[in-house]
């Protein structure tokens, strides 16, 4: 287990892993932290020459409010992995040995901590929910959308005739695309809480000050994109990448200015300049639910660019874990404990 304290030798694990991503770094998960997720670790296993790791942000579950008073502090503790995607990264052979210690050591070590349970939202483009089928429980949920940044040609290609009409349009209306450093954060924080405002979005969306502040410390793998409109930064989006992967992590755009298909621009210049610096995928994500309008819009991107998305789960302590959701159905008579979430306490 590595700790933020540690956080040289947790990025240099990290970054010793083939078809490592950011979502994986500490920094990315301090950002997390500060928005009030949890206390980050990077849990590593090594056996016989297999090595996995992977983030999770821990929990003290009496934090929670429908659990006050019902459990002491620092007495039960969940896991789950930080907000995008994660899971395991996984260097060398895993075989039924392997992933049966693994599990046998994660237990444990769990189960000593007083951890009662483990959410994982894995990664879509490495299909890292298939790497250990007799340790996670895991649910298909949806597919996201990853755009092919091979070469210019490909992504003009590979996007629908109304998704390059928008482009054009957003050209034609003056429309530029520029990349600023992710420091560069001022105008895109307006430009993003207009947009959650305008979108009736959750809480938990609203990111804060802090939070804007720690994206700077991933500077050597994030950047900023703004889409001006006669020097005016009208959207904005903020994409992570590494030698091989891009992603599309925060955006918004300013009301007065949707006409102008800013966004589809936008996001076909970082594409092109993903592509320009050799990186091989642009992940957009997907929607908020299966073939939703937001995924609509970036299916757009490419009609050939679904990725599965699962999430997943470990129950460490079962008798734990039934005894938080009896303390749900006594405080609450509408409570279903048969609910859809993987941790159904969590609900």
């Amino acid at each position: 287990m590595f700790s933020l304290d540690e956080a040289d030798a947790w990025d240099s694990l990290v970054r010793s892993f083939p078809h490592w991503d950011v979502y994986y770094l500490s920094a990315y998960a301090r950002s997390f932290s500060i928005h009030g997720d949890g206390v980050p670790y990077l849990v590593f296993y090594e056996n016989d020459g297999c090595r996995v790791c992977f983030v999770v942000m821990q929990q003290d579950i009496s934090t929670d409010p429908r659990f006050a008073g019902a459990i002491p502090a620092g007495a039960w503790y969940d896991w789950s992995t930080p907000y995008g995607y994660g899971g395991p990264l996984v260097d060398g052979t895993v075989n039924a040995e392997t992933e049966r210690d693994f599990s046998q050591q994660l237990h444990a070590y769990c189960r000593a901590h007083h951890i009662v349970s483990l959410f994982v939202r894995f990664h879509p483009l490495l299909l890292n929910h298939a790497c250990f089928p007799n340790l996670f429980e895991c649910r298909y949920m949806h597919d996201t959308i990853a755009i092919d940044t091979g070469n210019p040609e490909t992504i003009a290609r590979n996007m629908d005739s109304a998704c390059r009409n928008k482009v054009r349009k957003a050209k034609k209306n003056g429309v530029v695309v520029r990349c600023r450093p992710v420091g560069d954060m001022e105008a895109f924080r307006r430009i993003y809480e207009d947009t959650m405002t305008r979108d009736h979005a959750n809480d938990y969306y609203f990111f804060g000050s802090p939070y804007f502040s720690a994206q700077k410390a991933l500077a050597d793998h994030a950047c900023l994109f703004y889409a001006y409109h006669e020097d005016q930064p009208i959207a904005g989006t903020i994409i992570y990448y590494n030698d091989e992967y891009m992603h599309y992590h925060l955006s918004g755009s300013l009301t007065a200015y949707r006409k102008f298909a800013a966004i589809n621009l936008l996001l076909y210049e970082v594409a092109v300049w993903g592509a320009e610096r050799g990186i091989q995928r642009f992940h957009l994500g997907g929607g908020m639910a299966p073939d939703d309008n937001l995924f609509g819009f970036k299916k757009q991107f490419n009609k050939n660019g679904r990725c599965p998305f699962h999430i997943g789960r470990v129950i460490f302590d079962a008798e734990r874990y039934q005894r938080l959701i009896e303390i749900r159905k006594e405080r609450d008579v509408s409570f279903d404990e048969e609910n859809s979430f993987m941790i159904q306490y969590r609900r």
